[in-house]
């Protein structure tokens, strides 16, 4: 028959220091998923990537009309590596610079959503963070032009004085 053994005094601690451990470490990567899954999803006027690139406009999911101007910047604390921007155009690149902004206009065809990436490359040409937004692009609304004024609106003109001999 087989007997269960009683662990010790010791030994019961031990096991207890284990297991608020396991249970330390699994309330620690709960919070960590959970910071992280709210600033992914927190969307304010500037979306933040990877990397510390923040693109300031446009706004992600706006609707707007060509040409577009592209703001993006790079956080303190990834500025150091940070060598050259980009930015993409539907995986094309129509932009690229030194430093750690941007602030570039971007031609994109009207009535179709169209994705904006900005990459920071490192001094080595790796990629050191990216951000992306989408954009609908429409027509611009043209400004009517004022209607020429009508007869009834026009004063009539003084009468010319016949000369007198």
């Amino acid at each position: 028959m087989n007997s269960l053994r009683v662990p010790s005094n010791s030994q019961r601690g031990f096991i207890q220091y284990i297991v608020l451990g396991v249970l330390l470490v699994l309330a620690a990567g709960a919070v960590a998923f959970f910071r992280h899954r709210h600033a992914s999803n927190d969307l304010t006027a500037s979306l933040t990537g990877s990397g510390g690139v923040t693109i300031t406009t446009p706004d992600n999911n706006s609707t707007v009309t060509s040409p577009v101007q592209v703001t993006a910047n790079v956080a303190s604390g990834f500025t150091g590596p940070v060598k050259t921007m980009e930015v993409f155009r539907d995986s094309t690149l129509v932009y690229q610079g030194p430093g750690t902004t941007v602030n570039t206009s971007v031609t994109l065809s009207t009535s179709a959503t169209h994705n904006l990436t900005v990459l920071a490359l490192k001094q080595n040409g790796g990629l050191e963070g990216s951000a992306m937004v989408n954009v609908t692009i429409v027509s611009a609304t043209p400004t009517p032009l004022p209607l020429p004024p009508s007869a009834s609106s026009v004063a009539p003109l003084p009468s010319v004085p016949t000369p007198h001999n």
